[in-house]
């Protein structure tokens, strides 16, 4: 009969239940997660998310809470029982015992004896002997630095920037620090000439970090440094080596950050952000394209974005009183679009160029000269260099791409098994007059254009 119910069987029962235990293990691990979010443990959050590798198939519902259930439970035992329950206890301290000494020696005797007694009872232990324990607390290398201490990222806890903010403005404050970016390898090494760029950065962002107590009153620290040029010049990579070399926090202003749909809230981000940048100072505050964010005012402009430009301008000019460190390092492509009172408080404008010929041969030497790259005898990095005027530092790594893998679409169709990532690629000369042939350059005529406005609103 249809409306019967039979009775389940024994395997269907233990299947049952296993499903029902697997679903409680993974609400409570959603529970916890959310709750370590709650309070601003974000790093513990993300190791929870990856050791119990937790998927975004489920959320937590809007009316769910850990603290919520506790107070929940909590109620229902007072009623149940008629106390509250007790859910943490104090852990006894375990008694260490003393050390058996071993007899005193011979010799050890004779040593004490060399004590001059002190009025008073006191000893005083001859100054050519060394202690019997002690405690190494630092070890620095000599002639090295100190470079690589923590950062402030790494030394203070996100909790204590949340602690004075309102709900609101946590959850700002956690958008806002998934964005920053944490210290890579980037150095100056990686960074082929540019030398000029180099050294002003150093005057801008490193020396004021290493020797506070130089730049002090008129020779304060720049507010905020301009990087513009052609793209794929270099800019963002030398944004980053400055960072990892000064040993900054390096918060990252995307404009899918700072832009946000609900009103106000986008005003509140920036906020956010130099309050977060002065917390973990000394800080970079880095900005890609500017000009999408501080282009200059149009007539039919949103006031959505007066209104963003405005609260960036406040809070770039320092109107608020901050004892830190922070520095606004703006990258554009087109500086001629950025608003004339942004270009003020951007008080370094630097002109990143495209490679010059002995630019271009170290690129091409870094990118060919690998442990998995065979190059042929006829290839000459200077001929290369030469052939490439106008090419950026990213279309010639494009270019020694496209050359090695000219190499792998001949391997491609008979490619069975494994062992391929041991291979060796061959690369020619021919092939790389080939791809230079086929990646056409896009930043060429742009320099003169970045020349000019540099040679008129630069500052460096």
């Amino acid at each position: 009969m249809a409306g019967t119910n039979r009775p389940l069987s024994r395997t269907r029962k233990i299947e049952t239940k296993e499903a029902l235990f697997r679903a409680r293990k993974r609400i409570l691990k959603h529970l916890v997660l959310g709750f370590l979010r709650q309070e601003g443990l974000l790093r513990t959050a993300d190791a929870l998310l990856e050791e119990a590798a937790l998927s975004s198939e489920y959320q937590l519902c809007d009316n769910i809470d850990l603290d919520i259930i506790l107070q929940d439970y909590c109620s229902y035992y007072l009623i149940r029982f008629n106390k509250q329950p007790q859910f943490l206890r104090q852990v006894q301290p375990v008694a260490v015992k003393p050390p058996v000494r071993r007899p005193q020696t011979r010799k050890a005797h004779l040593e004490e004896r060399r004590f001059q007694i002190l009025e008073g009872g006191e000893k005083e232990r001859d100054p050519h002997d060394l202690p019997s324990t002690f405690t190494i607390t630092q070890l620095i290398k000599e002639g090295g630095d100190r470079e690589t201490t923590a950062t402030a990222i790494e030394a203070k806890p996100l909790s204590g920037f949340l602690s004075h903010l309102t709900p609101e403005m946590r959850q700002l404050a956690e958008l806002v620090y998934q964005d920053i970016i944490r210290p890579s390898n980037v150095s100056w090494n990686d960074v082929k000439g540019l030398s000029a760029a180099k050294s002003l950065l150093m005057e801008a962002i490193v020396y004021p970090v290493r020797h506070p107590e130089v730049f002090t009153g008129v020779l304060s620290p720049w507010r905020g440094v301009l990087l513009h040029g052609p793209p794929g010049a270099g800019k963002t990579l030398l944004a980053r080596a400055a960072a990892g070399l000064a040993r900054c926090a390096l918060l990252n202003a995307p404009v899918s950050t700072l832009v946000n749909k609900w009103r106000g809230d986008s005003e509140k981000i920036v906020k956010v952000l130099f309050d977060m940048a002065a917390y973990y100072a000394p800080s970079i505050i880095f900005m890609d394209e500017a000009e999408s964010v501080t282009g200059r005012a149009r007539g039919a402009e949103h006031e959505a974005s007066r209104r963003l430009r405005a609260q960036l301008l406040a809070e770039a000019d320092g109107v608020a009183a901050r004892d830190a460190t922070v520095l606004l390092l703006a990258n554009s492509n087109a500086p001629w679009d950025i608003d004339p009172a942004m270009l003020r408080r951007l008080e370094k404008r630097i002109y990143i160029p495209l490679p010059d010929t002995n630019t271009r041969e170290e690129l091409f030497e870094k990118f060919l000269s690998s442990d998995t790259v065979l190059l042929c005898a006829e290839v000459d990095f200077r001929e290369l260099a030469s052939k490439t005027e106008g090419y950026s530092g990213s279309e010639i790594k494009l270019v020694c791409k496209e050359a090695l893998m000219t190499a792998v679409r001949k391997m491609l169709p008979n490619m069975q098994g494994k062992g391929w990532a041991d291979r060796k690629d061959r690369v020619s000369l021919s092939d790389i007059m080939t791809a230079i042939e086929k990646t056409k350059p896009v930043s060429k005529n742009l320099a003169r254009r970045h020349e000019q406005w540099q040679s008129e609103m630069g500052c460096s």
